[in-house]
């Protein structure tokens, strides 16, 4: 399986979502008919749009993700969004993000309340040192070199050659069941290189995930 996540973040009102939609579903990747095998292109809004993107994914044979979860698993927790709630309506929770700066502790309470609610934890990292505070297997893990992480639309790019390296660590690091995903400063350009590097599972876009032609432009390199 390849994964191809839209982190959208805490960008677009829901009528810049419906222009997303209409261009994302018109674009190259739906009217060639390209066969999505093996892929799972989640979309992760703010948690105001999930309802609304739940319904959209299920049309087209997206997935829908969640940006974060509360660490709590219900009460009075004014604001928080429990996994509880979102059973059913996000296949996918996005942990740990670098911009959050939890701690593996939370980390791991999440991911525990995402499991039972039967959502599937994406937990990111910084390095292979944070890697020994969270759970491996049959994991979903999603590499974000804090060197490498576009800031205010700008890319900083990584070699990737450079980042084949670190995969091999992180590989050497964790168990065969574990899936490697990488995030950071990911692009039309340089996709390509990133998908082909051997053991990555698919890729965590932020800034690029938000221009739907660059979005499908990312899948339609990797497919």
């Amino acid at each position: 399986m390849k994964y191809f996540i839209a982190n959208w973040k805490m960008n677009m009102d829901l009528r810049d979502i419906n222009t997303w939609i209409k261009t994302f579903t018109h674009s190259p990747l739906f009217t060639n008919m390209k066969v999505l095998n093996n892929i799972e292109v989640i979309l992760c809004p703010s948690n105001a749009h999930i309802l609304f993107i739940k319904h959209i994914a299920d049309i087209f044979h997206l997935k829908t993700g969640i940006q974060d979860i509360s660490q709590y698993d219900k009460g009075a927790h004014t604001g928080e969004t429990g996994a509880f709630q979102i059973k059913g309506l996000a296949e996918y929770c996005i942990l740990g993000h670098s911009e959050r700066k939890e701690t593996s502790d939370i980390v791991e309470i999440k991911r525990g309340l995402c499991l039972k609610y039967g959502i599937k934890p994406i937990t990111c990292f910084r390095n292979i040192e944070d890697l020994s505070g969270l759970s491996q297997e049959n994991s979903i893990l999603a590499w974000e070199d804090p060197n490498n992480i576009s800031q205010d639309g700008k890319y900083r790019e990584k070699d990737s050659g450079e980042i084949e390296e670190g995969i091999k660590e992180i590989i050497k690091n964790t168990p065969p069941t574990a899936e490697i995903l990488y995030g950071g400063s990911v692009n039309r350009d340089n996709v390509k290189k990133i998908n082909n590097i051997n053991g990555i599972k698919g890729i965590l876009i932020g800034n690029a995930s938000l221009d739907p032609n660059h979005f499908a432009d990312i899948i339609i390199s990797c497919i």
